[in-house]
């Protein structure tokens, strides 16, 4: 029997990048291209080479660069999509930096991450409203209504549409839905969703988005220093192996339904994984802890 043959990875440069693509049938690859993914941080900056006093050679990307960029058009080859935007990639290279620690430097992580702000939110018609069911089915008690179930539809669509959610209302709507038992007199009992132990409230919920915003804006002017990036990895890896530890086992009773379903797929595997770590960057950077005070004492704008 014949033994598969192991490719051995060369540092390359943009050209032979280029030849790789064509070695793999994709078209419409030049050395712009690949300029272009190193500016959204799908590749990392190559190296320059000097050969001579007089001169220099191409600049080299590292050989595990060279294997990411083959594996990146891999995957884009498994889309049905006919035109797949740059960005749509980037949370996969973001999951090889949180994954590994010899392939993506966190240079390029950093750009990636600002690429991966400035597209977040960015959503059709269909995929909003997909995202305000799934919510509201998390969210919403059995006794709540369809009148409760559409107005909070509706806000969380326009909320995304306009990328500037009316978090009173949305508040409201979301507390109405998931506690829809009012008694006269008596203060709200809020309800909680996700495991029994652990409850994610309404304006918990609300907290995390608030932050993922402000944490969004400071991405995109990577305001984020690359010591913040390399701390809030080392956290996320240490929360992410429990989480998926907690994933395995059996839920307490009156856990919320598909709370910890896993994502079908590596791709949304990795837009999970990614979507996490932003989460635990906003609490490494205080601004979770810094809301939630503000939360508390009724300070935010709800």
């Amino acid at each position: 029997m014949e033994k598969t043959q192991v490719r051995e990875w060369q540092p390359g440069t943009a050209e032979d990048f280029v030849r790789d693509a064509e070695a793999l049938g994709v078209d419409q690859v030049s050395t712009r291209m690949i300029t272009d993914w190193v500016e959204v941080g799908l590749l990392t900056a190559p190296e320059f080479q000097k050969s001579t006093q007089r001169g220099r050679d191409h600049s080299v990307f590292p050989a595990v660069q060279r294997r990411l960029f083959t594996e990146l058009l891999e995957a884009r080859k498994r889309s049905p999509l006919k035109r797949i935007p740059h960005h749509t990639m980037v949370p996969v290279v973001l999951f090889v930096w949180l994954t590994s620690d010899t392939i993506v430097p966190t240079a390029q992580a950093r750009r990636a991450l600002r690429t991966y702000a400035q597209t977040t939110g960015k959503t059709n018609r269909a995929r909003r409203q997909d995202n305000a069911r799934r919510i509201v089915d998390q969210f919403a008690h059995p006794s709540a209504t369809h009148h409760q179930r559409r107005t909070a539809q509706l806000l969380i669509e326009e909320g995304e549409k306009t990328r500037n959610p009316d978090w009173g209302k949305l508040h409201s709507a979301l507390t109405a839905l998931c506690s829809p038992w009012r008694t006269t007199g008596l203060p709200l009992l809020e309800r909680g969703i996700g495991r029994p132990d652990m409850p994610l409230t309404v304006t918990d919920s609300i907290v995390i988005h608030v932050a993922a915003q402000q944490l969004t804006a400071r991405l995109r002017a990577e305001q984020v220093s690359e010591e913040d990036l390399l701390e809030a990895r080392a956290v996320h890896r240490i929360d992410w192996a429990k989480y998926e530890a907690a994933r395995c086992q059996d839920q307490p009773e009156g856990t919320t339904a598909g709370f910890f379903a896993a994502p079908e797929g590596m791709e949304a595997r990795a837009r999970e994984q990614v979507h996490a770590y932003t989460g635990t960057l906003a609490g490494v950077l205080g601004i979770t802890a810094e809301l939630a005070a503000k939360a508390r004492f009724g300070r935010l704008p709800f």
